[in-house]
């Protein structure tokens, strides 16, 4: 929880508010030319604003904008700095119901899937909903399978491939209905993969055997193509979309630092700055453009490793409170939620920036 309380504004000067909350929105809030008094309360982690208390506090206005950091917004000079509340942090839901390696995760109408994995039946299809902070428990998975790609398109959750004989299923799960179906299997066959949805197309790139192959899934004809190899063969790796792009980072083979970016307009792959600890079976999410990377299998297994495309660089996070490898993660209401073997549900909020303008 982030409080402010508003500074005086001038009768010849408004000045306005941007309020990050990690998620690459940002929320307007103005001080009237009375200023002064007023407190801001930002539930961190929300994507909403609480206000009042009179005083110059104002509802809303332009609700949500778009802005880059440290930029100016049209019709506003910038005052010259910004202030940041922490460095994002931790906090713990429900326990997994049934603790999981190599499981494959995907959001769906505001709830997590969490789905297959190594132990026991490899079949568990578990729900989190963050509302609720509660699990309940889908239609199984049909053929039980670990280390499998999974992507989400047009409400159905497609889990491909997987590390368990035969590794070539495409399995098709409708949450609205709890129910399975199958589509044309993946040609090559492939686990310990990774999967990233670009325009309604699930690529899976990689894999134990498959090594840098990048393969095509259109759900909507049912029909597979092949992209552009990957340049370093992978497996145990994880992948992650902005802005159209496909960032695959580590893995299990070479030196497990590689950050390998694919264009699926040009179907061309370029090479990003390194990941500094270089890791294995991580887990990775997206909030506001940026990639967090979670855990891993290698050294130090508690590592929050922050990519930064723009600037093609890394910076360091909060540190996972219980490290783990094998693990997945899923980013909904701007929170990132890292779900682990142990069956720990751990909730990574990044940092508020505050941004202070005054109108020309």
């Amino acid at each position: 929880m982030v409080t402010f309380l508003f500074a005086n504004a001038s009768a010849q000067r408004q000045t306005s508010l941007y309020i990050d909350d990690g998620t690459g929105h940002f929320s307007i809030l103005k001080a009237t030319a009375a200023g002064g008094g007023g407190t801001i309360t930002f539930p961190a982690g929300s994507g909403t604003l609480s206000f009042g208390g009179g005083g110059g506090c104002a509802p809303p206005t332009g609700s949500i904008a778009t802005f880059f950091d440290n930029g100016p917004h049209a019709g506003y000079t910038y005052s010259g700095f910004s202030q940041s509340y922490g460095t994002g942090g931790w906090s713990t839901g429900a326990a997994l119901p049934v603790g999981q390696e190599y499981m494959a995760s995907t959001v769906v109408n505001g709830k997590i899937y969490v789905i297959g994995g190594f132990s026991g039946t490899m079949n568990e299809n578990q729900i989190y909903d963050p509302v609720a902070n509660s699990w309940s428990a889908g239609a199984v998975l049909p053929v039980g399978q670990p280390a499998t790609a999974c992507g989400a398109v047009n409400g159905k959750i497609y889990v491909l491939g997987g590390g368990q004989f035969p590794g070539n299923n495409n399995q098709i799960y409708d949450p609205a209905t709890n129910s399975w179906s199958t589509g044309t299997v993946v040609p090559d066959g492939a686990e310990y993969t990774t999967g990233s949805v670009v325009n309604g197309k699930i690529y899976v790139i990689g894999g134990l055997f498959t090594g840098d192959v990048n393969q095509i899934y259109d759900p909507a004809t049912d029909s597979w193509s092949f992209g552009a190899n990957l340049p370093v063969a992978q497996s145990d790796m994880v992948s992650a979309v902005v802005d159209g792009k496909i960032y695959v980072i580590g893995g299990e083979n070479g030196t497990q630092n590689n950050n390998q970016i694919y264009d699926p307009v040009a179907n061309s792959w370029s090479v990003g700055a390194a990941l500094p600890v270089p890791q294995y079976d991580i887990a990775c999410s997206v909030i506001g453009g940026k990639i967090y990377v979670f855990g891993g299998a290698n050294g130090t297994f508690n590592n929050t490793q922050i990519y930064d495309p723009v600037s093609d660089s890394w910076s360091t996070g909060v540190v996972l409170p219980v490290g783990g490898s094998e693990i997945v993660s899923a980013t909904l209401n701007g929170n990132i939620y890292v779900i682990g073997i142990s069956g720990d549900t751990h909730i990574y909020t990044p940092a508020v920036r505050i941004y202070y303008f005054t109108a020309n």
